[in-house]
């Protein structure tokens, strides 16, 4: 399990401003953010690789949703208001692997298959929030963003003393 740090909070605070019906976290791992979507959407379904991430966060309202699955292949013919995940963003260290943070050779790869487990997910209004690091392969996901037409907004910026994380906002 990812326990909350920098990254966590720092989306879960962006969460806030963001309302709506119906919401999906990938990568729920510890609840942090699955907590914050459930004070502003009526319905909240959290994803998660890891079974055992997901008995912590066990606590939330009737309409919410635990699945145990890998993204969002778990789920069909369903639309979302907001889309969020704070995926595993580094890239991998040589002789060490941690699934909580290793985002793949060039740090954007999980993310990538986040996204295209959810692209087909998300209503016509809908937004995707996602958090990248600057240690990882951006032009990789400019270039996912930009072949499927997905509009790209960067909303907020945090700079930490060996990194910075973003925001984006990926829509339609």
């Amino acid at each position: 399990m990812y326990l909350p740090s920098d990254d966590s909070i720092f989306l879960s605070n962006i969460v806030n401003d963001y309302h709506g019906q119906l919401a999906l976290e990938i990568g729920t791992s510890s609840g942090t953010i699955f907590r914050e979507l459930s004070k502003n959407f009526s319905i909240v379904i959290g994803t998660d690789i890891d079974f055992n991430s997901l008995k912590h966060s066990l606590m939330m309202s009737k309409n919410d949703r635990l699945i145990c699955c890998d993204a969002a292949t778990a789920l069909h013919n369903v639309k979302f208001d907001l889309i969020v995940s704070n995926p595993p963003y580094l890239p991998n260290a040589k002789n060490h692997t941690d699934k909580t943070v290793d985002g793949g050779p060039t740090g954007v790869e999980v993310l990538i298959h986040f996204l295209t487990s959810v692209i087909d997910k998300l209503n016509n209004n809908g937004k995707i929030l996602i958090l990248v690091s600057s240690l990882s392969d951006k032009g990789k996901l400019e270039r996912f963003t930009s072949k499927n037409n997905l509009i790209k907004k960067q909303i907020a910026q945090k700079d930490l003393f060996y990194e910075t994380l973003q925001i984006i906002e990926l829509s339609k």
